[in-house]
């Protein structure tokens, strides 16, 4: 059992609170404007200030108490600062998330090859990671242990991987107290065991991983590399990230509706909730995670200057 609960908690990251069951009332609420121009997914804020939206908004982040390495200290992170800026809005079709936060370190190889007394291994390390969660269905919980089902739909960036293909992975994780049709992890939750579902949306990411590099090919090779063009639902999520000077700047686009059923629909004038995770690969997978947000869908009736 402890082998299934560790499993489990490196996929959904330390998604935990003390509490459940918050009604989104308590939630923060931030209007989703109407822009003037699309966005150009690249990775520069450039195209947000150039409509009147230099700042975006601060969100607090928190420690989720999570790590992929229980040696790894947690003042390893202390300090580093504990809020990721968000802008968000919308053009005809499409909706636009950019998010910049600070990490001085740039980790953008996933798990390379690394040569070892004349033989090849796959190393343990791992890239940068940015996930949004975003709520499905009518049922929604703060925390992984509460036995509640209830599904999100993820997106998931990583530097390593997302960046050379332009597309996040689009997933589905879903929660319940009884077991799923298809392979999933479990643990033990509050009231009993709770199973976790994970599972890709169907399509092609663009990348694939590499195989065991011949000798002489160098110190350290890539194990992931650009195959094809992304396709299929997996890649609906068009995302680049850039960094430069200790911050990590990243833009999304996805249609407002994909048509789906495992993707969340964005409509104008009505509201999503939506949460954010950051992974600090160079401290051993250290997490922070926001609280969840009501992202409001405003009419263009309803414009203001700024955010």
């Amino acid at each position: 059992m402890m082998v299934r609960v560790v499993l489990a908690l490196v996929w959904v990251g330390g998604w935990l609170w003390a509490a459940s069951g918050e009604a989104e009332t308590h939630y923060e609420t931030f209007q989703v404007m109407p822009l003037d121009t699309p966005i150009t997914v690249d990775g520069a804020i450039e195209d947000w200030g150039a409509q009147g939206h230099e700042q975006g908004r601060q969100v607090s982040l928190t420690n989720s108490d999570w790590e992929e390495s229980e040696q790894e200290s947690v003042d390893s992170t202390s300090s580093l600062e504990k809020h990721v800026r968000i802008w968000t809005g919308y053009h005809k079709e499409h909706f636009y998330l950019a998010a910049q936060w600070r990490d001085e370190t740039q980790n953008a190889i996933y798990k390379p090859w690394k040569l070892s007394q004349e033989n090849y291994q796959r190393t343990r390390t791992v890239d940068d990671m940015f996930v949004v969660r975003l709520k499905l269905d009518d049922s929604f919980q703060q925390c992984m242990l509460s036995n509640n089902p209830y599904r999100t739909d993820i997106w998931r960036w990583s530097a390593g991987r997302s960046n050379l293909s332009g597309v996040a992975d689009d997933m589905l994780h879903a929660f319940s107290k009884n077991p799923f049709d298809k392979p999933a992890r479990e643990y033990e939750g509050k009231n009993g065991t709770v199973y976790f579902l994970n599972v890709l949306d169907a399509g092609y990411s663009g990348w694939q991983t590499s195989p065991q590099p011949k000798a002489g090919s160098g110190p350290v090779v890539a194990s992931i590399v650009k195959a094809g063009e992304p396709a299929g639902s997996r890649a609906d999520v068009l995302a680049v990230g850039k960094w430069q000077d200790g911050v990590w700047t990243l833009e999304m686009s996805r249609n407002l509706n994909t048509k789906d059923p495992d993707d969340a629909v964005f409509v104008i004038g009505g509201k999503n909730v939506m949460q954010f995770a950051i992974f600090y690969a160079g401290y051993k997978l250290r997490k922070f995670i926001t609280q969840p947000i009501v992202f409001q869908f405003a009419a263009r009736k309803l414009r203001q200057a700024g955010w």
